[in-house]
């Protein structure tokens, strides 16, 4: 064999750098599997909650998600016994069709799962297509189903054609993409461009793809801490760089950041990285707390799309947060939000615009969303199976997703030796579930009988004081592993969780 030519490309330390990030290892998408259901099973007690369809538009999310969230409080503040069931129609894509999802019945199914998470049995959720029907008394056509459903364990279900189908995180391949992703000569609107991911994003932009114009916004432009030194390092590095200002949710503020975009230099990407939290469990949650961390995220990438869909983009990527498929306690109003983009983006692909959903697990650089985890919050995701990711290992993760073939996916890393614990124990997410194994369960059983005996022989050596006391450091000790506490001392016996 011979070469007839070759050809020499220089190289930065960045691209060098995240070239062998394998990391399609942390890459995940959602994949719906099929789930027998025995049509035989028990008649069971079933509240209802229907959620009609709606037209697309940041109001229609909030009223949609507003009453959601006004049936779930009243449910869940009842001593009602049985089931709510929150019927759906069209908010998940089962058969990875790109465009199926109603995004704003998807920013339900997010609100839901963080209902589900501090809620644990009470409520679950079902989509059904045009061809399913289900009656007041949650019945569903076909006979048991949805009995089968509840009977099954399964909290979050879609029904097609009678046949039911499970969510599961299962790994996703990511194809190099040939070529740059982006266009020489072009410009690249880094929306939360001065925070700590934003900034991230834009030197990686810049020292791995030779993105050489940016314009990066923030509410406080180059007020914001690091705005400065941030454009400084960025221009130091060749590129032409805009702080601005800016509401990306208000029309006449994005317009006037978009003018600034030089017309030698035409836009030719969006990475939109804004968001803000405001965490509440949700019998706390009111409208306006909804509205308030919609608005970064529901209302602005509407109006991004709005403003640049006659455009010819090279990407579009929305970074969006786990907690919209896995469900965020005290934080249904952000896992609506973020569950609201990931269908948004297949949405988009459905027009035959480009568009990828990047729901981003724990970062391990600290942000303003992430700066209120304290030792203890990392412990118990520790603890959960869910891993922080350095700068490099997120970057790597960035362009994957921009090479791979769904619009949404997953970038998180995740401890498959804490997650086989929790299956022991019956206590991993039903999302995750496809991720790990379940053991054989005589072992476990056994080594709990031995520790009941245990502790009831030591209990019969006791006086009733020192019983209390053991029993109190015992429940203590327990309490402070599952919440992430040091240890027992951690925990006072009249503590509230």
């Amino acid at each position: 064999a011979s070469v007839e030519s070759l050809v020499l490309r220089a190289v930065t330390d960045e691209q060098l750098k995240v070239s062998g990030g394998g990391g399609s290892e942390s890459l995940f998408r959602v994949e719906w599997s099929p789930l027998p259901v025995r049509d035989d099973a028990d008649a069971v007690a079933v509240e209802l909650l229907e959620v009609g369809s709606a037209s697309l538009g940041s109001e229609e999310v909030r009223r949609v998600c507003g009453d959601v969230l006004a049936g779930l409080q009243e449910f869940l503040a009842s001593s009602r016994e049985g089931s709510l069931v929150v019927a759906t129609r069209g908010a998940v894509d089962v058969a990875g069709g790109e465009g199926a999802a109603d995004p704003v019945v998807a920013a339900v199914w997010g609100l839901v799962r963080s209902a589900q998470v501090e809620n644990p049995g009470r409520v679950v959720l079902m989509d059904t297509d045009a061809d399913t029907d289900v009656d007041a008394d949650g019945v569903v056509r076909g006979g048991g189903l949805l009995a089968g459903v509840v009977a099954s364990g399964e909290s979050q279900v879609a029904v097609r054609s009678g046949e039911v189908f499970v969510p599961r995180l299962v790994r996703a391949s990511a194809v190099p993409s040939e070529g740059p992703v982006f266009r020489t000569g072009g410009t690249v609107l880094v929306t939360g461009g001065t925070g700590t991911l934003g900034g991230e994003v834009a030197r990686h932009l810049v020292g791995a793809h030779g993105v050489r114009n940016l314009v990066l916004t923030s509410r406080r432009g180059l007020d914001a801490p690091g705005a400065v030194s941030l454009k400084a390092e960025l221009e130091q590095a060749g590129a032409v760089v805009v702080v601005a200002a800016c509401d990306v949710a208000d029309r006449e503020s994005l317009a006037g950041v978009l003018d600034m975009v030089p017309a030698g230099a035409p836009l030719s990407g969006v990475v939109h990285t804004a968001g803000v939290l405001d965490d509440g469990v949700i019998g706390s949650l009111t409208p306006e707390r909804l509205a308030s961390v919609f608005r970064p995220k529901v209302d602005a990438v509407l109006m991004l799309h709005e403003l640049t869909r006659h455009l010819d983009l090279d990407a579009f990527v929305l970074f969006s947060s786990a907690s919209g498929v896995l469900g965020g306690p005290g934080q249904g109003n952000y896992s609506a939000a973020n569950a609201f983009l990931d269908a948004f983006a297949q949405w988009r692909r459905a027009q035959g615009l480009t568009a990828v959903s990047l729901a981003w697990g724990l970062w391990r650089e600290s942000s303003t969303m992430t700066g209120t985890l304290g030792a203890t919050d990392q412990a118990r995701m520790s603890r959960g199976g869910i891993r922080a990711l350095s700068v490099e290992e997120g970057m790597a993760l960035f362009d994957a997703g921009l090479g791979a073939v769904p619009s949404h996916l997953v970038p998180a890393k995740f401890d498959l030796a804490a997650l086989g614990e929790q299956v022991a124990a019956d206590e991993v997410p039903s999302m995750l579930r496809g991720l790990v194994r379940r053991p054989r369960r005589t072992a476990a059983v056994a080594t709990g009988s031995v520790l009941g005996a245990s502790l009831t022989s030591r209990l019969t050596t006791l006086t009733v004081d020192e019983q209390r006391r053991h029993l109190v450091e015992l429940v203590s000790g327990e309490v402070a592993v599952v919440l992430g506490h040091a240890g027992a001392g951690s925990v006072g016996a009249g503590q509230a969780f």
